[in-house]
């Protein structure tokens, strides 16, 4: 008891990494402050119109203060140590931000060095990679393939007769996709690290199995815990439901109708669905389209709107912190800002991989970065705190539900 104690604390003070804690009052109160001017804004016009789908405006067309936007830009160059490598900014569908940097980056661990970014770089997105293939389940689910979110997660593994017990049959669907299947589960050491489970499951001849017979210390649907064997296990049902492998369902129902030709999904047992998509930042930032209109891009539902507005509400809370949560494998926070409260969805990935869905400003802010295993900060949120939602039109924010 005393180690599940120990666990429960570390897991708290990674989530405090990643979704913000005391440090968040700070840089709220510091938005309001006037942001200089610098003399040589390097912010381009117009972001690139090409035959990728997307629509392009100015700043100026945006009706948004560029002054925010130069001052976001010389932010991120004055300051390598961040290792931001890209930003791309939506707002009412049209692109009106996207600037590439320079820094070290890897590929699913692999080091690359020094690179330098533009539109065409692939990128890993690490853990939004289980924000995506929630967006696949959806599709799946609504379609009628996998029918029930309260099936049982061992429906699915007929094999596994000894885990076919009662305790572990209350493990649903849900409880997958809400991260609180109540299994033990250790996420709280670096990714590098063999103890870290997601790299144990990685490296088990059964990943399956590793994640389903793991001991039941909490009962399910109670407390959220961060588990990619959760997702792993998401992955597989996917791929037993509709009889096809997850990345040939991607591509047919996700990818090719936004326009993604280009894309990795890495992974030692095939594609990871935990972590190991790469992606090119446009590309991302359409799939983080979706989620601001509904499941569409242009005329097409793509994803089904019922689905992402469950995926993307609070289904379960942090202990103590009544401002946020999960959903269905996106994170879920509530900011104050001077006109009221803000409430942002949000897909993650290490290294600061960010997807911020801004519904109330119709803004989506899409961010790339390598600090792989470094929770220190949370870089791409202060950006998005003290830069961009002060420069956005203003609109008067309700309180976040509780």
């Amino acid at each position: 008891m005393v180690a599940l104690r120990c666990a429960r604390i570390g897991a708290m003070k990674w989530l405090m990494s990643v979704v913000g804690g005391a440090a968040i009052t700070v840089l709220a109160a510091s938005t309001s402050a006037r942001t200089p001017v610098f003399q040589a804004p390097q912010t381009a016009s117009r972001p690139a119109t090409l035959d990728d789908g997307w629509q392009t405006a100015t700043l100026e067309e945006a009706a948004i203060d560029r002054r925010q936007f130069e001052a976001l830009t010389q932010s991120i160059r004055s300051r390598p140590e961040l290792n931001i490598h890209a930003v791309l900014i939506e707002h009412d569908g049209r692109l009106v931000y996207e600037e590439y940097f320079s820094g070290r980056d890897e590929r699913l661990g692999e080091p690359l060095g020094v690179v330098t970014f533009n539109r065409n770089t692939l990128h890993d997105i690490r853990s939004m990679t289980k924000s995506v293939v929630s967006a696949l389940f959806g599709i799946a689910h609504t379609s009628g393939a996998i029918p029930s979110l309260d099936a049982p997660l061992l429906d699915y593994f007929p094999e596994y007769k000894d885990l076919q017990v009662p305790e572990r049959r209350k493990i649903t669907i849900k409880h997958a996709l809400t991260m609180s299947a109540g299994l033990e589960w250790n996420e709280e050491v670096p990714y590098n690290d063999p103890r870290n489970d997601e790299i144990a499951m990685d490296r088990s001849p059964d990943p399956f199995r590793f994640a389903l017979g793991k001991p039941i210390v909490t009962p399910p649907g109670t407390e959220w815990n961060y588990s990619g064997g959760s997702t792993q296990i998401l992955g597989e049902i996917l791929q037993r439901a509709t009889r096809r492998p997850m990345v040939d369902f991607a591509r047919e129902k996700l990818f090719v109708p936004l326009g993604i030709t280009q894309f990795e999904w890495l992974g030692r047992h095939g594609p990871a669905p935990a972590s190991g998509l790469r992606m090119r930042l446009r590309d991302a930032a359409k799939f983080g389209s979706l989620y601001l209109h509904e499941g569409r891009w242009k005329d097409r539902q793509v994803v089904p709107a019922e689905w992402v507005r469950e995926s993307t509400r609070r289904h379960i809370g942090f202990p103590g912190m009544p401002d946020r949560g999960y959903g269905f494998q996106w994170w879920h926070r509530c900011y104050q800002t001077p006109t009221g409260g803000l409430e942002i969805p949000f897909a993650v990935g290490n290294g600061t991989q960010r997807i911020f869905l801004l519904r109330a400003h119709r803004t989506v802010m899409t961010v790339f970065a390598g600090r792989y295993n470094d929770f220190s900060q949370d870089p791409a949120r202060d950006l998005m705190l003290q830069f961009v939602v002060p420069a956005l039109p203003k609109v008067n924010t309700p309180a976040c539900p509780s």
